[in-house]
């Protein structure tokens, strides 16, 4: 059935958003803009939001929403804790058991990373 497209569109453009005008074209034009993403990170960027996630009608998209922006869960990076909870739930709610994995103590073994003295100015 085609492809699905996830926006986040920014409330504060609701009167641009409501006498229409060219946002019909620009989020258009994003939508388009979605395979270049990662070579212009402003590309899926339509002035009252931004598009988030793009996949075929048949598949799931599941997205991160926070700070007037977004992301697709499988991008998503330091996620806080609402948006780790909400998750956690959902996992949990479909069987699956869901725990936070333990800060690690470095090695008291571990090698120093900094440079040994004689290796400066060498390549």
């Amino acid at each position: 059935m085609g492809f699905n497209t996830v926006a986040v569109l920014y409330n504060d453009y609701m009167a641009d958003l409501r006498r229409d005008g060219p946002i019909g074209e620009q989020i258009a034009a994003a939508m388009l803009q979605w395979s270049v993403r990662s070579r212009d990170p402003l590309a899926t960027h339509f002035g009252a939001g931004m598009v988030v996630s793009q996949a075929h009608a048949d598949w799931s998209q599941v997205v991160i929403v926070s700070r007037n922006s977004g992301v697709r869960a499988c991008d998503a990076n330091d996620l806080d804790f609402v948006a780790l909870s909400e998750m956690a739930e959902c996992l949990e709610r479909h069987g699956y058991k869901v725990t936070k994995p333990r800060k690690r103590k470095p090695s008291p073994t571990a090698p120093d990373p900094s440079p040994s003295a004689g290796d400066e100015g060498r390549s």
